[in-house]
């Protein structure tokens, strides 16, 4: 009753243009420009290590907003808008193999320390649990990073290589395995994950990015 009342006086709004829709998350209108599965066809130096990569929104207007609010300002009521995006992934689930872990790509130790969570894991592991799939964090970072933004895709190449690790007695030998992140930009980081991965014996290595800025 109470839920319903908020929603009388204060009906839910479209997180990118604020029109009012009946459930949380975007209008039908803003849903067909943000929201939508691509698999990415030109892979360039990914395709060395990953098999297949999908993003599944763009980066940018509510999208963009909410990510910014959970990781920056840790407003946990953006993952029930930012789960919405998850329905758009599932044609890619049917796309991979049956048995499947799924891996989340990991923060700096203090980065997670200081914002008490890493936000891809809050984001996509109960989907994951809804689908049956293992879910285990199977990676760590291994040093700081200096921040990538205003560097070129080789730059980036560059100071990732050797950021990253396996979970001391992780077994990824001949296993099939699914790296999630939060936000795709160059593919830098994804690709420097599924080196370490591959290199540890994975049989194929897999990508699902929430959302991109190149698309």
């Amino acid at each position: 009753m109470l839920s319903a009342l908020l929603d009388f006086f204060f009906p839910p709004r479209c997180r990118s243009c604020r029109a009012c829709v009946e459930h949380r998350g975007f209008c039908p209108a803003c849903a067909r420009q943000l929201i939508g599965t691509r698999r990415m066809t030109e892979m360039g130096a990914m395709a060395e290590h990953l098999t297949g990569v999908w993003v599944l929104a763009h980066y940018r207007a509510g999208v963009r907003d909410l990510l910014r609010a959970l990781k920056y300002r840790r407003k946990m009521t953006a993952l029930d808008d930012l789960r919405t995006i998850l329905a758009a992934g599932e044609e890619v689930l049917e796309e991979l193999p049956p048995s499947l872990l799924a891996v989340p790509v990991p923060l700096a130790p203090q980065r997670q320390k200081e914002r008490g969570f890493n936000q891809t894991e809050a984001i996509f592991a109960p989907w994951f649990a809804a689908h049956g799939i293992p879910f285990e964090p199977i990676l760590i970072r291994t040093r700081e990073t200096m921040p990538l933004y205003e560097m070129t895709r080789t730059e980036r190449r560059r100071e990732l290589r050797g950021a990253f690790a396996l979970v001391r007695g992780a077994d990824v030998q001949g296993k099939d395995l699914l790296l999630v992140d939060d936000i795709m930009t160059t593919g830098a980081t994804l690709t420097e994950c599924a080196r370490v991965l591959r290199v540890g014996g994975a049989r194929h290595v897999y990508a699902i990015a929430l959302a991109g800025e190149h698309r």
